[in-house]
């Protein structure tokens, strides 16, 4: 049997379910793959940009998403367009009026929420290629520019006692690096391993990533057990630009909001537009609103494929749902839903069962529920430089009324513009972090390109394309011209299609792509012609005087049946590879076999037995006596003479020709001799009664006899 399937590499499935994650792991060396890039060497205080794009980019290789996507090369983000372009920033912030000159200063820090704000935007990751500079403002955006976009953003936290610290890993194991934060300072150091106690009040300065793990390694800490840390000062620094962080120390692991933090589902970025109110991303939570929505109006056709939101906690149940319309007070006119649980607290992006496509200047709304943990939403706020800043800076954020709604407890729908805040300050500058994506109409003329296709099996074709249209719903798959199957894609970008209905021919195909209502123009054809393998190597073995075995060798894939036919005739249809006989007409006899797919008959192997004479039968039985008794129970005897010495084997089939026990194998003198078959196979359990079928070989003779057991 020869069968290979394609499919998405997806490491670790099943992992959280053992008891306990190994002493020792490494991803630079995970069952003989490295899932690690490069160790970066960053400019400023960039730290932050460098675990986020390190993490990012052990995803995209864990899921070999980088180089599905034609990428060359191991995957190498832009730090330093995350850097520019981050909108918290005193170069840009889209939200403050002018858009430069308030908020951090470039090259000074972040973390990993402003990065995420940045992502769920769309506005990155791109690639070193694309936007790489330090010196100067790469453009914001370009059309050669490639997008990556993390659907998942979650948060870790190891605990007092470590007793979250298995889930970290697992996070590892399944999805890549992390990045965490620590507060580096030379007297925590010991030649490569870093523990900052407890009791130092020292905060977080510097952003890395965890890369393994070791359960036994001896820091200064009182336990062993540290994290492998992957740092951006270049691979002359520590042990080839690693070093080793203490379970056990303050901040690695701890911070609620610098990790463990996991970028996960990295994707090419597949949405035309994001509509979103919340700029800045996840900046403070209201704790007691469960409902919200937010109000949008496309600019030109649009077809709506996902929405994205932020959860504060663990274990939460959501609703996500597109209404069209908001009338007196009330959402009506469902367009799409989708329902889940989501594990863990951060970013996540889920996709409608169905896209909603929507015309230029259409108003849409789009609601959530949570079970837990609130809402969480943009406002102007203070951000650090890093955590451990010894100053913060205030970042406005703006908001407009008719954009974001809650519920109260009376059951009203309430414009979140007149929310009052405890500080005024951030009075009319709220939004709640919920995000549609979309996909605009795409021109005709883009078409799947690069159709390959690549023989599986016998009646399966792995067909294989590229598309590079975020807009894209399905395809269209023609077969000769004609439509043999439509896929719906809204939920996940789909580049190959299997095709297992086929008989031998030749075949030709196309694909057509789906945007909404519309079609692109047909791919360029590809063909193949398939044949169906035959059996080969037909052979006989003489049953006594009175019949013979017909046997054959399988083809290379899996068949459905065989077809045995006798001087043209139909004999047996069946899968065993054996036939018996035993109504034999004079020879010669010519036997065929074909191959039996899906009904489909592949062409058929030929060859002729000659039937034996009667004298060279009675040769035979002179060497073959026969056994005794017949029928027999328990046991028989098989005897036998030997004109001279001779190798001998005896094996017992059953009546199917199917293997049961082989009773003999030694070289014997000329003379009589005998074997005993006790009515057992070969793992000592009793066969039933019926006809069975003892193989004498020697040296000269290959000789088959029938026997029959009767209890």
């Amino acid at each position: 049997m020869k069968k290979i399937f394609l499919a998405l590499i997806i490491l670790g499935i099943g992992l959280s379910l053992l008891a306990d994650p190994p002493a020792q792991f490494d991803l630079r060396d995970y069952n003989g793959e490295n899932y690690v890039t490069g160790v970066r060497n960053q400019q400023g205080g960039t730290c932050w940009t460098h675990g986020t794009m390190a993490a990012i980019e052990s995803n995209l290789l864990m899921t070999n998403a980088w180089s599905e996507a034609d990428e060359t090369g191991e995957p190498n983000l832009a730090e330093y367009h995350l850097d520019w372009w981050n909108g918290f920033n005193q170069h840009f912030n889209a939200d403050a009026t002018p858009t430069s000159g308030s908020g951090l200063e470039v090259h000074m820090g972040g973390d990993y929420l402003v990065s995420t704000a940045y992502l769920s935007r769309g506005d990155g990751a791109v690639r070193d290629i694309d936007g790489q500079s330090f010196g100067y403002a790469p453009d914001y955006e370009n059309g050669s520019y490639h997008y990556y976009y993390p659907r998942d953003v979650v948060w870790f936290v190891s605990g007092e006692n470590l007793e979250n610290i298995n889930t970290i890993k697992y996070a590892i194991m399944e999805t890549g690096a992390i990045g965490i934060c620590m507060a580096y300072d030379q007297q925590f150091m010991s030649g490569i391993n870093h523990y900052q106690p407890a009791s130092n009040q020292m905060l977080p300065n510097h952003a890395i990533t965890v890369v393994g793990w070791d359960d036994n390694h001896v820091t200064q800490a009182p336990e062993p057990g540290a994290w492998i840390v992957k740092n951006s000062w270049g691979t002359g620094w520590g042990d080839g630009g690693y070093f080793w962080i203490s379970y056990y120390d303050k901040w690695a692991t701890q911070e609620p909001e610098m990790g463990a933090v996991s970028f996960r589902n990295v994707e090419p970025m597949r949405y035309d537009t994001v509509f979103y109110h919340d700029y800045h991303g996840w900046r403070d939570t209201l704790e007691d609103i469960d409902e919200a929505f937010n109000a949008f109006q496309t600019e030109e056709f649009e077809i709506i494929q996902a929405a994205s939101f932020f959860c504060n906690d663990d274990d939460v149940d959501y609703t996500v749902k597109i209404y069209d319309d908001f009338i007196d007070g009330v959402l009506q006119n469902e367009l799409a839903s989708v329902s889940g649980t989501q594990e863990y607290k951060g970013f996540h992006t889920v996709n409608f069962d169905q896209p909603v496509n929507l015309e230029a200047n259409e108003d849409f709304y789009l609601y959530v529920s949570f079970s837990n943990g609130g809402q969480p939403i943009d406002r102007t706020s203070e951000v650090p430089v890093l955590l451990g800043a010894s100053y913060r800076t205030i970042v406005p954020s703006t908001a407009n009324e008719g954009e974001s709604f809650y519920k109260n407890e009376n059951g009203e729908w309430l414009d979140l513009y007149g929310y009052q805040f405890n500080d005024p300050s951030y009075n009319g500058t709220a939004n709640f972090c919920l995000k549609a994506l979309g996909a605009v109409e795409i021109p005709d003329s883009s078409v799947p390109q690069n159709l390959q296709l690549e023989i599986y099996d016998v009646n399966n074709i792995e067909l294989s394309w590229s598309f590079d249209s975020r807009a894209l719903t399905g395809y269209k798959i023609y077969r000769n011209d004609e439509m043999i199957e439509e896929i719906d894609c809204t939920n996940f970008p789909i580049f190959s299609y299997q095709d297992e209905s086929l008989d031998g021919g030749e075949y030709t195909y196309y694909i057509v792509a789906l945007y909404g209502d519309n079609e692109s123009d047909p791919s360029e054809s590809a063909t193949t012609e398939i044949t169906l393998p035959a059996p080969s190597n037909i052979s006989f073995l003489e049953i006594g005087t009175t019949g013979v075995m017909i046997s054959w060798d399988a083809p290379e894939f899996d068949v459905d049946n065989y077809r045995l036919y006798k001087e043209g005739e139909l004999l047996s249809e069946q899968l065993a590879l054996f036939y018996n006989d035993f109504d034999l007409t004079e020879g010669p006899i010519t036997y065929s076999v074909t191959a039996v797919y899906d009904g489909y008959e592949s062409e058929e192997i030929t060859a002729i037995y000659e039937n034996s004479d009667a004298d060279n039968d009675l040769e035979l039985k002179d060497e073959v006596l026969g056994n005794y008794p017949n029928p027999f129970n328990p046991t028989t005897e098989i005897r036998f003479n030997l004109s001279e010495a001779s190798n001998v084997k005896i094996t017992i089939y059953n009546a199917k020709g199917e293997f049961v026990k082989q009773t003999l194998s030694e070289k014997l003198n000329a003379g009589t001799h005998s074997a005993i078959w006790n009515g057992k196979d070969k793992a000592g359990k009793t066969v039933p009664s019926g006809i069975y079928l003892y193989n004498v070989k020697t040296d000269k003779i290959n000789v088959t006899n029938k026997m029959i057991l009767l209890k």
